[in-house]
């Protein structure tokens, strides 16, 4: 299908390396500075990108082309290069270990480290390749990364089995890892090998469940182990034969030089999704770095060692321990497997409590070094298990577990309002007993808690609320701090401004949970297809004349924001806040400490912010000095060029980014929760609104509706857009439960 001429006004998050918006003004105007031509000329190297995943491959012709084969000789040159940038990063990482973190392993794991310095390059940057990839059983075949000086690849491996480092077929136990290794062809030999084959369904997974009840109905039958061992032992030989030869990483290995990583780079495998798959792709964030795709807000003589949050090997082991299983808690949760997760409960419970309770040395760490303690692990894992034990209708265990977790103010204070909500949801509808009246004194109680944000806040108030004017409550209830005005406890925002909108709906696929649209292009008028927040823009652009629309919910603002604030953020106050080269942000950002510690430079800087020529100046500076930085705070993909982010920076009054960036850093922790989903502009007249999306029958959230008053505070126009969909009535009526997009 032809790209659509609309996709010019649907700038959502488009690459940087990719994008470029469409000029409505006509004047041809862009970016032509030497930052940004030096920043287009990094962005080009898309070369290796298509050279770097290439492999040697056979010709079927015995005469080679000399332009393939000078083209196959600088892939071969580039992937080699790039295996020895791998291993002079990895080498200059455990030689960093051995100087300043030498203290966190024991004798045995630094003579392993010095086994491992003493090997052959090729042997070193095979050992770092397989890092980089899921810890499972690999067939040697597969195991292909070009290494030029070697011309017995075997002799490469060896070394790593006889140190420890790697093990052999000689350690392959499991069997459904081993079969797993087999290609379709030698599955099917190997089953009829040992007549199992499935007459009707021949994949390889059908073989290989075969081949294991195998071994289960010869252990039922008999009865005797020694018949099943004898089984099992010629199903290994056979499979061991037919592979040859396999390697893996020990978990035990892996987890050592996972500690190795973790010590070097704390901060920035926190932000991980998977730890154990992309802790090793640092490796590759580094070479990016080099090559100029990705730059670094921090120099490395900023690093302080000396500040490294684990004090002995104990509590990296400890740590390490907790992430590995909040990653099993994770995988659990992913599957949905109720029953899986209860029995997780049962087995880490008292034990993390226990764990919890005496470790009090987290109480004299400061907020932003406590979450690399494993408590600050094991309290999380914790309070994402009570929503479970709500899920398994086990009511007074997860009341007990909330209460408990509550009484610990030093770990998730960012959760402590999602708690207080859950526990007066639980009181309120599972507690047969006086359970509307404890729901009530839990209200009162997290309403004085100072960590609750404002959008826990309302939901806390709103359930008061409607609990103490029930019929049936009168009388009965005793709350009277809802109606003293003196408590000043209960707080009343008003419903935002609403518009309605209609599209012709395509498709509602509720499996994927997509909804599409169909828009005229009004040019040719031709049909196009489109999601709900393009159907959304198309509306503004159309009807209201905004020019420009952007789909981020909050990370348009805080771009627009963090970016006038760019400078301060990277001020280092004391040196304990960079820990890790790749932060993308000092350690305390996240939290109230930030603007506390900054308070001076942060409210110098927002009574600068008086004049559009001051803004102007001070976006364009900072866009200047740290463009394509890695950050947390500025996503440069938003705006693809300075004139594109100056010219929706026009679009806001200097009162009202006054006032958005003094409630931003006042509540810097989880404020951007909630933000409109939408920003539509026009640079010409210098209008911009920021619309929240909703189907028709769904709701805002407390979180939005606070949001989208703090706007109305700040004189910035704001809406609710309710999106109708025409067509069938089943279409209608199915549309109301599938677009979720808070």
């Amino acid at each position: 299908m032809q790209q659509s001429r609309l996709d010019k006004f649907f700038t959502i998050k488009k690459s940087a390396t990719t994008s470029k918006l469409v000029d409505n003004n006509g004047d041809g105007s862009n970016d032509s500075t030497p930052s940004n031509q030096q920043t287009n000329k990094r962005l080009s190297t898309t070369e290796y990108e298509n050279n770097k995943k290439l492999k040697r491959t056979k010709s079927d012709s015995p005469i080679i082309n000399n332009e393939n084969s000078s083209q196959i000789n600088e892939n071969f040159e580039t992937n080699f290069s790039l295996n020895q940038f791998y291993l002079d990063k990895f080498l200059l990482i455990l030689s960093s270990l051995v100087k300043y973190y030498k203290y966190l392993f024991d004798e045995n794991e630094l003579i392993l480290f010095d086994k491992f310095q003493t090997l052959s390059a090729s042997s070193q940057i095979i050992f770092i390749r397989l890092l980089m990839r899921r810890c499972k059983w690999l067939r040697r075949s597969t195991i292909n990364y070009e290494i030029s000086n070697v011309t017995n690849e075997e002799d490469s491996l060896t070394p790593l089995v006889e140190i420890g480092l790697l093990q052999d077929i000689s350690s392959l136990d499991d069997l459904d890892a081993g079969l797993r290794l087999l290609t379709s062809d030698e599955m099917r030999d190997f089953s009829k090998r040992f007549h199992c084959q499935s007459k009707t369904n021949k994949s390889k997974k059908t073989s290989i469940e075969n081949l294991k009840n195998l071994t289960n109905q010869y252990k039922s039958m008999f009865g005797s182990t020694t018949t099943t061992t004898n089984r099992n032992h010629l199903l290994f030989k056979e499979l061991k034969r037919i592979i040859v030869n396999c390697y893996k990483i020990s978990e035990d290995i892996r987890g050592l030089f996972f500690r190795m990583m973790l010590a070097y780079h704390p901060v920035a495998l926190l932000s991980m999704d998977n730890l154990d798959q992309n802790a090793f792709t640092l490796l590759y964030k580094t070479f990016q770095i080099t090559r100029g795709d990705l730059r670094l807000p921090w120099r490395e003589d900023q690093i302080s060692h000396e500040y490294l949050p684990f004090k002995t090997p104990e509590q990296l082991k400890l740590y390490q321990e907790a992430i590995d299983l909040e990653t099993e808690y994770n995988q659990l949760e992913e599957s949905k497997n109720t029953d899986e997760l209860i029995k997780f409960y049962e087995t880490y419970n008292e034990q993390w409590r226990a764990m919890i309770d005496s470790s009090t040395e987290n109480e004299q760490l400061a907020g932003y070094f406590r979450r690399f303690s494993p408590g600050y692990v094991r309290a999380r894992i914790l309070s994402y298990l009570t929503e479970v034990l709500q899920r398994a209708r086990r009511y007074d265990e997860s009341i007990e577990l909330i209460q408990y977790l509550l009484n610990r103010a030093i770990y998730n204070r960012n959760r402590r309002g999602k708690l207080w909500n859950r526990l007066a949801l639980i009181q309120e509808n599972y507690i047969k007993i006086n359970g509307h009246q404890q729901s009530l004194n839990t209200i009162y109680e997290a309403l004085q808690d100072p960590y609750v944000k404002l959008g826990d806040r309302l939901a806390l108030c709103e359930r008061a609320r409607k609990l103490y004017s029930r019929p049936k409550s009168k009388g009965i209830l005793l709350a009277e701090w809802i109606t003293n005005e003196e408590e000043n406890l209960i707080w009343t925002v008003p419903m935002p401004k609403e518009i309605e909108v209609t599209g012709c709906l395509l498709a509602n696929d509720a499996r994927m949970g997509k909804v599409t649209y169909t828009i005229q292009d009004p040019i040719d008028g031709s049909i196009q297809f489109c999601t709900v927040e393009q159907l959304a823009i198309n509306h503004y652009r159309t009807k209201e004349d905004y020019t420009y629309g952007i789909h981020s919910e909050g990370a348009v603002i805080q771009t627009l924001i963090g970016l006038l604030f760019l400078d301060l953020i990277y001020t280092l106050p004391t040196p304990d806040l960079l820990i890790d080269i790749f932060q993308t942000e000092p350690l305390d950002f996240r939290t109230d400490a930030f603007y506390k510690s900054r308070q001076n430079q942060i409210d110098e800087r927002i009574s600068q912010l008086n004049s559009e020529e001051n803004i102007q100046d001070i976006a364009e500076k900072n866009w200047d000095i740290y463009h394509l930085t890695m950050s947390s705070v500025v996503n440069w993909e938003l705006f693809p060029t300075k004139s594109t982010l100056l010219g929706a920076l026009k679009c806001l009054t200097s009162e009202q980014i006054k006032s958005i960036s003094t409630y931003t850093f006042v509540h810097n922790q989880a404020v951007w929760k909630g933000f409109p989903d939408l920003f539509v502009w026009n640079p010409l007249l210098k209008k911009c609104k920021f619309v929240e999306v909703k189907s028709h029958n769904d709701r805002l959230s407390y979180h939005q509706i606070v949001w989208l008053n703090k706007l109305v505070e700040f004189k910035i126009d704001c809406e609710v857009c309710k999106v109708s969909a025409i067509g069938s009535k089943k279409s209608l009526q199915r549309t109301s439960s599938i677009i979720e997009l808070d």
